[in-house]
């Protein structure tokens, strides 16, 4: 007779190996093109090439409590990432982006990290719409 801990430790497996998701997404543009990420809980990484598509390499882990939706027009190509409202908190998302060298890019994350490699020019980041808050270590006063 299995235990239930042994039904709980099942059940978490089968949820992790549903949960996982990879996606390729390639996108044709010429230019000038956008390309607007917006996130919760992600992660992108952003390489130059010098061919003429967006290509998109999504890990979206937990997969089942985030909405992905990608889509392309004449300004530009959109990834959205967001994460359902009850599961999507054990969520999230990586994203690789291969971009040509003239995209615009734009970001909005909520919370999520950036990572752009081999930049070879001006890069303008916005200014923060609320203050991350500073936590300073205690100083002991030795008395």
């Amino acid at each position: 007779m299995k235990t239930d801990l042994t039904l709980w430790e099942n059940s978490k497996r089968r949820i992790a190996a549903t949960g996982f998701r990879a996606h390729l997404r390639v996108f044709k543009v010429e230019a000038p093109v956008t390309v607007f990420v917006r996130g919760t809980k992600c992660k992108v990484m952003v390489q130059y090439h010098e061919l003429e598509q967006v290509e998109l390499h999504a890990h979206l882990y937990n997969a089942f409590g985030l909405k992905f939706v990608t889509e392309q027009d004449d300004a530009g190509v959109y990834i959205v990432a967001k994460r359902r409202r009850f599961l999507g908190w054990i969520s999230r998302a990586e994203f690789v982006l291969r971009v040509p060298h003239y995209a615009n890019l734009a970001f909005n994350v909520t919370p999520g990290t950036v990572q752009l490699n081999d930049v070879a020019g001006v890069v303008n980041i916005s200014p923060l719409t609320r203050p991350i808050p500073l936590s300073l270590p205690q100083i002991d006063s030795g008395s």
